[in-house]
């Protein structure tokens, strides 16, 4: 019974408990309007966070964002695209300058009227359009189909082509350029094609699809030719008018520069065409030729085959055909350092015009002079390996002797030779203005041994490029001084125009020095330097040395046996040098020696020039 009136009690109490909560005990409503209330206080701190953390992110993180779209709505922004510089010629030739193009599109509203008149005359467009751009018919009928409203028909046509398009009445009278649309852009046209190509260099894309200048003067210069565009901002009204009022700061476009070089177009393309023969005619792998006015350092002619056309550069086989290899390639010019070698030793009064060198064995130990012991049993040859008996200077570089060269290099201070290179510009970048240019390198004198000075002395293990080895050379046919070479006369904007001076960098020899190594080099051509194959280029008075050098091998010691690098170099006339010239043929494969593969192709350019350069020949 106890256990029953127990669940009794409990009922009763429950029961009792919801009737006192209908209305008669406050408690429990209290603690329901306290939760309900503690709720509401969390969702608006919930909000007021987001709203904080909104203009947070509005007022602060993107404020630039929402302060240019505000902008928008009352300012317009207007872009004037500056016009690119000229590159022209000595004589006034355009080599590179912009031209219009047009983007031609097919557009069409969506007036029914207009639509139905197009649609109806489909046939006659497609016809008119494709015979004016020259493109099949089908190609374009498929891109106008029945709901299009802008349609791309090709692209770069030139003026000629959208006038003839924008003035035909397709749709009857009164009714030109319906139906079509042309946006222009700017072209770079080379209108000689790939005359002075590899001095031009070319407008391409970077890999963001930007345009950007590559290789030679329009790579190297390429800001100066583009010029920067305009900017102005304009304020606006509700109804989009500008606000005459208001104030705004343009900025004004500023045309890019116009450059005129040294390049002579004649010449260039006598020379670009004999070039490409020889390059033929040997085998061999590139070409390049460099004519320089000696007194100044004006070059005349830089070409360079194989070549190609800047406006459609990507047309070129492969990608070092865009490299101009007269600049940029750094070899081992071989034999035509013999002169330089002497000329040092001469001005450092060692020798003198008279200076006969005794070669009895046709070799120089390299044990025997330098004393060091891994040199036992290795020794430099002369060409033949025969010994040359008594040369004068003139018979050394006739018969371009090694032994005899080394040894009068070995009569000089080391520190002095060394010194003189430099000033002579081994070593020494030029800074022509060409993107590609590349400098040689000469090795720290505190590395340099006995065995540099008597390699160096006849052009082996001594490099520069094309253009630093005739630099190197022209101090012989300018009395000494050593001028700097330039490819650009004059540089013009709007305001001035900037003549470039002829500049003299040094002074490695003496006057005398220059003629002594001057009148042996025309006794040595005259004497067969040139080979018994050059016969007529001995009616004129001209100074000139070869050089053949052995190509180093790659990623291990030694040189290779296969090809060599063949270079020739002079000068004419020899009283008052008015050229001088280098012409260099890579890895030629007809023969083995520059007088026979290089000393031809030199003599067919000279003789097509001589006239152009009032060259006489000898009394």
């Amino acid at each position: 019974m106890a256990s029953l009136a127990h669940l009794h009690k409990v009922k009763l109490g429950r029961s009792s408990s919801r009737k006192k909560g209908f209305g008669f005990n406050k408690g429990p409503n209290k603690k329901g309007e306290s939760s309900n209330l503690k709720w509401l206080l969390y969702a608006i701190t919930a909000f007021a966070t987001i709203v904080i953390f909104q203009a947070f992110r509005w007022q602060i993180l993107y404020a630039d964002k929402f302060k240019d779209l505000s902008q928008e709505q009352y300012m317009s922004t207007q872009i004037s695209i500056a016009p690119r510089g000229k590159v022209i010629a000595s004589d006034g030739t355009v080599l590179a300058v912009d031209e219009p193009v047009w983007n031609v599109f097919a557009t069409l509203s969506k007036d029914e009227k207009e639509r139905k008149m197009f649609f109806d005359n489909k046939e006659k467009f497609v016809t008119e359009v494709s015979g004016i751009l020259a493109v099949e018919k089908e190609e374009i009928d498929k891109k106008l189909t029945d709901d299009f409203v802008y349609a791309p028909l090709k692209k770069h046509i030139s003026t000629e082509k959208k006038n003839a398009l924008a003035t035909t009445e397709i749709f009857g009278k009164g009714t030109n350029g319906f139906g079509l649309h042309f946006e222009r852009e700017e072209k770079r046209n080379y209108p000689n094609n790939t005359l002075a190509a590899h001095v031009l260099g070319f407008f391409g894309k970077d890999a963001e699809g930007k345009t950007i200048g590559q290789y030679g003067l329009q790579g190297y210069y390429f800001g100066d030719i583009s010029g920067r565009s305009g900017y102005s901002y304009e304020e606006k009204d509700s109804y989009g008018n500008v606000i005459l009022t208001s104030e705004y700061q343009p900025i004004l476009p500023r045309e890019g520069k116009d450059f005129k070089l040294t390049i002579v177009p004649n010449l260039q393309n006598k020379v670009e065409k004999i070039l490409e023969e020889g390059v033929r005619r040997t085998r061999a792998k590139s070409g390049s030729v460099i004519i320089m006015d000696p007194s100044t350092g004006a070059i005349l002619v830089m070409a360079n085959y194989p070549t190609y056309n800047p406006g459609e550069y990507w047309r070129a086989p492969e990608a070092s055909v865009l490299k101009n290899k007269a600049v940029s390639d750094v070899y081992e010019y071989g034999s035509i350092q013999k002169p330089l070698t002497i000329a040092i030793a001469l001005e450092e009064k060692l020798i003198d015009r008279n200076y006969i060198c005794e070669d009895k064995q046709g070799f120089l130990d390299l044990y025997k002079v330098t004393g060091y012991e891994d040199l036992k049993g290795s020794k430099i040859y002369t060409w033949n390996r025969k010994a040359a008996g008594s040369l004068d200077i003139a018979d050394i570089f006739k018969t371009s002797n090694n032994p005899c060269t080394a040894r009068t290099a070995l009569t000089v201070d080391a520190q002095k030779y060394y010194s003189k290179l430099k000033e002579f510009g081994i070593g020494e970048f030029i800074g022509i203005g060409l993107q590609d240019e590349s400098t040689s390198y000469l090795k720290p004198f505190e590395f340099w041994t006995k065995l540099d000075v008597i390699t160096s002395a006849y052009g082996q293990g001594i490099s520069a490029t094309a253009l630093q080895a005739i630099s190197a050379f022209n101090p012989f046919a300018n009395d000494g001084v050593r001028m700097r070479p330039y490819i650009i006369e004059e540089i013009t904007d709007e305001k001035e125009t900037i003549k470039i001076k002829p500049q003299a960098i040094s002074q490695p020899i003496s006057k005398e020095t220059a003629n002594i190594i001057k009148d042996s080099l025309k006794v040595a051509v005259e004497r067969g330097l040139l080979s018994g194959a050059v016969k007529q280029v001995l009616e004129y008075p001209v100074a000139a040395k070869t050089g053949t050098a052995q190509i180093a091998k790659v990623g291990e010691e030694g040189y290779r046996s296969d090809y060599t690098n063949d270079t020739v170099i002079g000068f004419a006339p020899i009283d008052k040098p008015k050229m001088i010239m280098l012409v260099r043929l890579e890895e030629p494969q007809t023969a083995g020696f520059s007088s026979l593969t290089t000393a031809p192709l030199w003599e067919e350019i000279f003789l097509a020039i001589a006239d152009d350069m009032e060259i006489k020949k000898k009394n």
